[in-house]
This record gives C-alpha cells, sequence and structure tokens, in this order.
C-alpha cells in the first residue's frame, strides 16, 4: 500500500486532492487573472486617454468651426456692402473720373507746350548768343543749366 503525503487528504465520495498542485494552478490562474485585469487596466487608461484628446479636438473643431462661421458672416456682410458701393460708384464717382481724365488730358498739352516753347528758347540762345547746352566756353557771357523736359 501506498503512504498517505502530508499534501493529500482523502474526501469522502471524492479522489485524492493534491495540493501542491492545486495550489500551484490557483497561483499560476491567479497570476494569469492578474495580468490580465493589468492588461484591461492598462488598454482602459489607454482608450481613456484617447477619448479625452478625442473631445478635446471637438472642442477645437467645434471652435474653429464657430470661428469659421462667424468670418463666413462678416465675409458676406462686406459683400453686400461692396455690391452697393459699386453700384452707386458710376452714378457718384464716375463723372469725378471723367473730370480727372479731362484735367489730365489738359495738363498733358499744356506741358507739350510747354516742351515746344524750351526746345524754341534752347533754338533762340544758340542763334543769338552761340549758347551749346552740352559745353560751356570761357568766353560765353550766358550761363545756363542744360534742361530737357521729358
Amino acid at each position: 500500500k501506498r503512504k498517505k503525503k502530508s499534501t493529500e487528504l482523502k474526501m469522502a465520495g471524492a479522489g485524492q486532492i493534491d495540493f501542491l498542485e492545486t495550489g500551484f494552478k490557483f497561483n499560476k490562474n491567479c497570476a494569469a487573472s492578474t495580468k490580465i485585469i493589468d492588461n484591461f487596466k492598462i488598454s482602459s487608461d489607454h482608450l481613456r486617454s484617447e477619448i479625452k484628446a478625442d473631445e478635446k479636438g471637438i472642442e477645437d473643431f467645434e471652435s474653429e468651426i464657430l470661428r469659421l462661421k462667424q468670418r463666413k458672416e462678416f465675409l458676406q456682410s462686406r459683400i453686400v456692402e461692396n455690391k452697393s458701393w459699386a453700384a452707386n460708384f458710376d452714378r457718384e464717382f464716375r463723372p469725378f473720373m471723367n473730370k480727372y481724365s479731362e484735367f489730365m488730358e489738359q495738363m498733358d498739352k499744356l506741358y507739350q507746350n510747354a516742351k515746344d516753347k524750351h526746345e524754341g528758347g534752347l533754338k533762340l540762345l544758340r542763334e543769338h548768343f552761340d549758347y551749346h547746352p552740352e559745353f560751356k566756353r570761357w568766353s560765353d557771357t550766358f550761363s545756363a543749366v542744360p534742361f530737357r523736359p521729358k
């Protein structure tokens, strides 16, 4: 007959239980359960941080959308104002633009006339005073600085 070990017990109606093996399996199962729980905690913490980041991202997007909507409203109001201004431009500002164009044409004619007179004056100086616009001689009695309008 076999001797009973101190770790074995006889149970009524059941086989023998090996407490060392059962304890080892228990420890092994507890360690595995603890590892599963730790992995779950790490995963859940990671998911919580992702959820917080997503919520922050949603807030950022919502604030950006609000800012863009406000900018859109502002730009639409500016479009209305600019269309109104453009509609009134021809009626209110076109006469001034036409007057300015006429003024510039008159100034161009006057300036052209002044250039012609200036050229005539230089011609007169050359004929009567022996004036040379580029070179001054020691005998010249007339002194002037050459100038040609553009």
